[in-house]
Order: structure tokens, then C-alpha cells, then sequence
């Protein structure tokens, strides 16, 4: 995804995106984390960019196509790391400690980019497609799922398996949101055997 260019050696947020298109979904990246979706203009977007207004317009019809696009382009990718990190791992605890795995790497390679799908889940996530090929790609229903197997081979309680995945997630999400905060410092990586013990936990309550 990288390319030089007048400005900056830059990487883009959706598959493919080089030049001027990666530089504008860097740029509106960084200013949604720092001011929220609503607070930022095209215009400011634009010139963080080094693009015209109009050029920001042939890549994206409207700042909000341009939000949700990169949401659902981080949310996928993790979806299809948290997909492989499940299967790649036998029994529970493994199950667990490979999605917490893949959720810190994911955070730890670029910081701004999980930052924004974290802050803007509720923005997007409740009115995201809910078909069933949608599904493969919902981390949440993967979570899920995997939980429900778990407690249909006995290897945890049975329970209410989206209570269970929320509980589990937010153990993740929580920490997460708290080095937004700065109440949680370092990579996550330095927590991560106490997220997965905190995980497994809830997942056998």
C-alpha cells in the first residue's frame, strides 16, 4: 500500500490505496481521532492531505462515505485475523489466547487506525449488514460462535454466548479505550498474558 509521493512516504487505510487517496485517508484518520467524525471538515481534510477539495471528492463521495469505508476496512481485517487466530488453535484457552493475541497485534501495528475503529464502533457496527456472508466478517459473531462450540464440548459453562463474547471483548476494548484515556501506557503486547488470563476467566465463569 506504499507509495512516494511529493509529501511523505504514506500508507492508506483501504486495500490498495496509494498517492493521493492513501494520503487522504491518513490525514482524515488522524484528525477523526483527534476531533471526531463530526468535528472535522473536508476542508481541513483536504489541506492535512495536500489535496484539493475537489480531489478529495473524486475518492469519496462525502466525509462520512470516507468514515465508514475505513472503518469497515480495519474492521475486516481484524475479523480475518481473529478468524485465523481461532482456527489455528485447539481448545479453548488456545482459542483465547490466539484472538487476544491477534487483537493486540493488530493494535500494536498501527495505534490510529485501531484507535478510530474502537471510538467509532457505535457509529457504524449497529446498522452494518447483518446477512449471513456478513457475518464471516462480524468479529463479534465470530466470538461467538467460537464460544458456543466451547460450551457444547463442555470445555466451558453453558451460557448466554453473546453475553459471554461482550464480556470477554471488553476485557480487550476496555484496556484499549483506557490507553486512549493514557490510564494504560505502553504497547498492548506488555499486557497481553493478563488480558488473556482476564478473558479466560469470564469465559468460565
Amino acid at each position: 500500500m506504499r507509495e512516494k509521493t511529493g509529501l511523505k512516504d504514506v500508507e492508506g487505510v483501504t486495500e490498495g490505496a496509494s498517492g493521493a487517496k492513501a494520503r487522504i485517508e491518513r490525514a482524515a484518520l488522524g484528525l477523526f481521532c483527534a476531533s471526531g467524525v463530526d468535528a472535522v471538515t473536508t476542508r481541513e481534510m483536504a489541506a492535512a492531505s495536500g489535496v484539493s477539495e475537489g480531489a478529495l471528492y473524486r475518492h469519496y463521495p462525502s466525509k462520512e462515505s470516507l468514515a465508514e469505508t475505513m472503518f469497515f476496512a480495519i474492521h475486516a481485517r481484524l475479523a480475518r485475523e481473529v478468524t485465523a487466530a481461532a482456527q489455528g488453535a485447539r481448545g479453548i484457552e488456545a482459542k483465547a489466547r490466539a484472538i487476544v493475541g491477534a487483537y493486540v497485534r493488530v493494535a500494536d501495528e498501527d495505534w490510529t487506525l485501531f484507535s478510530y475503529h474502537l471510538l467509532t464502533t457505535h457509529r457504524f457496527l449497529p446498522y452494518a449488514d447483518k446477512s449471513a456472508r456478513a457475518r464471516e466478517l462480524n468479529i463479534v459473531a465470530i466470538v461467538e460462535d467460537v464460544i458456543a462450540a466451547a460450551a457444547a464440548a463442555k470445555e466451558i459453562p453453558e451460557g448466554d454466548a453473546s453475553l459471554k463474547a461482550a464480556s470477554a471483548l471488553g476485557v480487550v476494548l476496555q484496556a484499549a479505550l483506557h490507553k486512549i484515556y493514557g490510564r494504560v501506557t505502553g504497547k498492548l503486547a506488555a499486557h497481553e498474558d493478563a488480558l488473556s488470563r482476564a478473558v479466560i476467566a469470564v469465559l468460565k465463569s
